[in-house]
């Protein structure tokens, strides 16, 4: 993944509540995954390796992240599990055949969550962050970034 999406995810991040969040983190294990998928394709199976480990993180994290007082949390606790199972696969093989296997589950979920984050209208988990408006400002091959908000009252005075 480069450096201009990173900053795109930190700044969905910053401004997303909940559920946006699980969001998020599916947007970017399917990123991973085109990274994979496209590395094997080019014969490059270090850099499909690392993506695939990057996958596995991303799966580990929503699984640590599952709240057990819900019912649902232990079916998508062995989705989880058998789509880590899948990523490894994948790993130790050098291919995509496991991966292929876990992309089914994972675009399932994927559309689950992002439907369930549009209905969610709760407020965003980060507060104090800055509001940044982007848009095709003064030319047409550029993009200009304004942050908005009270600049005063961020940062220390001494």
């Amino acid at each position: 993944m480069n450096k201009d999406k990173i900053s795109a995810f930190t700044l969905k991040i910053a401004s997303s509540n909940g559920c946006g969040l699980i969001s998020i983190l599916y947007d970017i294990y399917e990123e991973y995954e085109k990274d994979a998928i496209g590395s094997f394709e080019a014969g490059q199976v270090e850099e499909a390796i690392a993506a695939l480990k990057k996958c596995a993180e991303v799966v580990s994290h929503l699984q640590n992240d599952l709240n057990f007082e819900y019912k649902v949390s232990g079916n998508l606790y062995a989705l989880y599990d058998y789509v880590q199972r899948n990523v490894s696969k994948s790993i130790y093989k050098a291919n995509t055949e496991g991966l292929m296997e876990a992309k089914k589950v994972m675009d399932e979920l994927g559309d689950a969550f992002e439907q369930i984050a549009k209905e969610d209208n709760s407020a965003p988990i980060m507060h104090n962050t800055q509001q940044v408006m982007a848009g095709m400002t003064y030319g047409r091959g550029s993009l200009n970034e304004s942050i908005m908000g009270n600049q005063v009252s961020r940062g220390f005075w001494a």
